[in-house]
This record gives structure tokens, sequence and C-alpha cells, in this order.
């Protein structure tokens, strides 16, 4: 500290002014790109996602009482044809391979590899709303690309 005070006082007037305006810059400087702006920065981020995640949720609601109001109605479609028959055929239709498919009389399990997220929905979607089934269970895993899941298994029934 002494050693600084020593410099401090061998600088000429103008040279102490030069240094402690350019001090006050350094000071603004890290102020603002090393606090003001990151958080900032972040406080829009989160922002950005707050306002997605609602989105996704008023799908969901929307989508949730859609399907509360058809199981309201009672109204079901009926498909025909074997359950096994209905299930591959409306897979081919959505370019869906299933690897593994299990009947077990009234109902049967699925399993597939790597398929596109949204091709599954609107497959499980014609599944129940025009084939009339029941989706009893889904489980789904991540992929390793993106817009694409594992189906671990999906259980419908008729």
């Amino acid at each position: 500290m002494e050693n600084l005070q020593a410099w401090w006082k061998g600088l000429a007037l103008r040279e102490q002014q030069l240094v402690a305006s350019c001090g006050v810059f350094v000071i603004i400087g890290i102020l603002y790109w090393g606090i003001w702006s990151p958080i900032s920065s972040a406080a829009e981020n989160a922002e950005m996602r707050h306002q997605s995640e609602l989105q996704t949720l008023n799908y969901v609601k929307q989508t949730a009482n859609k399907i509360a109001g058809l199981k309201q109605s009672g109204s079901k479609p009926t498909s025909t044809g074997s359950l096994s028959s209905v299930v591959n055929q409306l897979a081919g239709q959505y370019k869906l391979e299933i690897t593994r498919m299990q009947p077990q009389g009234d109902k049967i399990q699925l399993w597939m590899d790597d398929v596109p997220f949204d091709s599954l929905l609107n497959y499980l979607h014609e599944l129940v709303e025009q084939k009339g089934l029941t989706l009893e269970s889904v489980d789904l895993s991540e992929s390793d690309m993106a817009g694409f899941v594992k189906v671990r298994r999906i259980q419908l029934s008729k």
C-alpha cells in the first residue's frame, strides 16, 4: 500500500487527474460488463423460458379439456379389424416402425425406437380419436436426436 501511495505522490497533478478519470471509467466498465449486463441477459432469458413454459401449460390445459369433454360425451368411434392390424396399418401411415408388439386379448403393448415425437403424438391421437382405442399408459424416454423419443411401452385397449 505504501508503494502505491509513493507512486501516486510521484505523479504530476495532470497525471493524477488522468489516472483518476481512467480509474472511474474502469470501475464503471467493470460494473456494467461484469455485473449489470450478465444479470440483465439472465433476466431476459428467464422471462423467455417463462413465456415458453406458459404456452406449454396452456396447450396442456386445452388438450386436457378436450380429452375431458370427449370422455363426458361418451361417443367413441369404433375400429374395424383386429387390434394389431389397426395399430400396424396406422403406424405405416405415420411412417413409424414398431419394433415389438405384444397383443394381450383386447389390449396391446407396443415398443418403438427413435420416432419423431410429433408423429407419435399424431399417431396416438388418431388411434384414440378416430379408431376408438383407449390409451392406458405411455412410457417414453428421450433420444439422442433432437425431436425424437424412444417408446419404452405404449399400452392400448379396445
